[in-house]
């Protein structure tokens, strides 16, 4: 929990934030080229540097071992020169300094000298001078375990002097320069910075290549992004290879169908609800006019009627013609009375709202087999209490509408509506064995619109509407309602 604190904080640094401020508005390009040409760079400096070390310091352990097999190669003919021709031992000694110091060899004798233990010179081929750390131990830097082999700081360089002990009781000390191997290492550490060089160019191209093969199918993704946010789903992009960013195209092309086809499936709903509303309207005022009608052609000359009758039994002359005349009235009052509980039913039924659903689909399967040559199974499971209002209006309309459908278009003598109740709603199922229609195709005005008054009704309540129908074989509506068993009825 305390590293998980840390790291948090350090993250919120002011130098990380400003750090990740510049970098993070880095393209992709070139946050991987720098990655990979720093990652180049270093790698190409830490090989650099270990290997001039490394190959310094064995080539140094060579010029140890050489000068020792020199010295041990001629000390025998030093002891017999040094102790026959002094003058002949100097000559000598120049001539091994010139040979071991020839092209044939990979050494370079910077003087051969041999000396008393005290320090003075015998014989030199530095023309007597004497070695350095001879007089001044302050220039050894470096000195193996038995003290034979140092390293000694010239002005003119590095020198690897080599001391033996004679015989004789003089020493001979050879000094072997390191210039060879500062030039060997030299050499070799330009050849390393060339080739490191080399991999910059070779990284730099090859990083190049990469990014663009990766930011090229990320920038069309961007593009066409772009584009279907201003609302245009028609665009694809091409699948570039058979991986992660080709699964990212085939999942853009695939997202996009879907926004292209619920879009259209929206324009469709939008244009068929609108269509519905105009047509809800359309029907609101068809009713009106018919309920206007009904007034004026039926109530009205009822009430005009009864109006007449009062006149007439006002004038009557006797007790027998008020008799009559109250008779003639109440058949009137009686007719009006029908008439306006006939309209009072076609525009809301008042069982549904005293009995339940089931007694007013009942009551009007009834009166619909009464005015149309349908015959109709109606059938209800479960449906033990009363359901919430707005479910019960929605489903008396919605059996309401599929069965005027089923009379007006489908030509059928047969149709089922079976009501039940399920775990998790209420199911309802019109059937009828009329002419059918293909689902594809567009059907008329009025019975798509019908259909889609139940479509609307259902969704509103958070169900669905399943068509099933074959030319020939009739239709099928299923409606599934949500509804649970614990909701209040009232």
């Amino acid at each position: 929990m305390s590293q998980s604190v840390n790291l948090g904080q350090l993250w919120q640094h002011p130098l990380i934030q400003r750090f990740w401020a510049v970098f993070g508005a880095a393209s992709i390009r070139v946050k991987v080229m720098g990655i990979v040409l720093t990652m180049i760079t270093l790698l190409g400096i830490f090989v650099t540097v270990q290997l001039r070390f490394a190959l310094y310091e064995t080539l140094e352990d060579q010029l140890h071992v050489q000068g020792i097999g020199i010295s041990d190669s001629i000390v025998a003919r030093v002891e017999q020169t040094a102790a026959e021709d002094v003058a002949g031992l100097t000559s000598y000694l120049e001539g091994v300094k010139e040979h071991y110091s020839a092209g044939g060899h990979n050494t370079l004798v910077d003087y051969v000298v041999v000396r008393h233990a005290d320090g003075s010179i015998v014989a030199s081929s530095a023309l007597n001078a004497a070695p350095p750390g001879i007089a001044s131990p302050s220039a050894v830097t470096m000195q193996d375990d038995d003290g034979r082999v140092r390293k000694l700081d010239t002005p003119w360089g590095a020198v690897i002097d080599v001391t033996t002990a004679l015989s004789s009781g003089l020493i001979l000390q050879l000094g072997l320069a390191e210039d060879e191997i500062e030039h060997i290492t030299n050499t070799v550490t330009f050849q390393i910075f060339s080739i490191t060089l080399v991999m910059l160019s070779v990284g730099f191209a090859g990083a190049f290549f990469l990014t663009w093969i990766l930011t090229r199918p990320i920038l069309s993704l961007v593009d066409a992004t772009r584009t279907v946010a201003i609302g245009d789903f028609s665009r694809r992009v091409t699948r570039w290879a058979n991986d992660e960013i080709g699964d990212l195209a085939d999942a853009f092309n695939a997202m996009t169908s879907s926004l292209e086809r619920a879009a259209r499936e929206r324009q469709e709903r939008d244009a068929l609800r609108e269509h519905y509303i105009r047509g809800v309207i359309t029907a609101q005022e068809d009713e009106r006019k018919r309920i206007a009608r009904e007034l004026h052609d039926s109530t009205s000359q009822s009430l005009t009627s009864l109006l007449v009758g009062l006149r007439n039994l006002e004038a009557a002359p006797d007790l027998a013609s008020v008799h009559t005349h109250i008779e003639s009235i109440r058949d009137v009052v009686n007719h009006t009375l029908d008439e306006v509980h006939t309209l009072a039913w076609q525009l809301r039924p008042s069982v549904l709202d005293d009995l339940g659903l089931v007694a007013a689909l009942r009551r009007y399967v009834d009166d619909y087999q009464e005015r149309y040559a349908v015959q109709v199974d109606f059938i209800t499971r479960g449906i033990g209490e009363r359901l919430p209002v707005a479910v019960e209006t929605s489903l008396y309309r919605m059996v309401q509408e599929g069965l005027t459908n089923i009379a007006r278009h489908s030509g059928a003598n047969n149709a089922s509506v079976l009501i039940e109740q399920r775990t998790k709603g209420i199911r309802a199922i019109i059937e009828d064995n009329g002419s059918g229609f293909h689902l594809d195709q567009q059907i008329s005005d009025r019975k798509r619109l019908g259909l889609q008054g139940i479509r609307e009704r259902a969704e509103l309540l958070g169900g669905t509407l399943t068509i099933e129908s074959e030319p020939g074989q009739g239709t099928s509506l299923f409606i599934e309602i949500p509804h649970s068993s614990e909701t209040e009825a009232r």
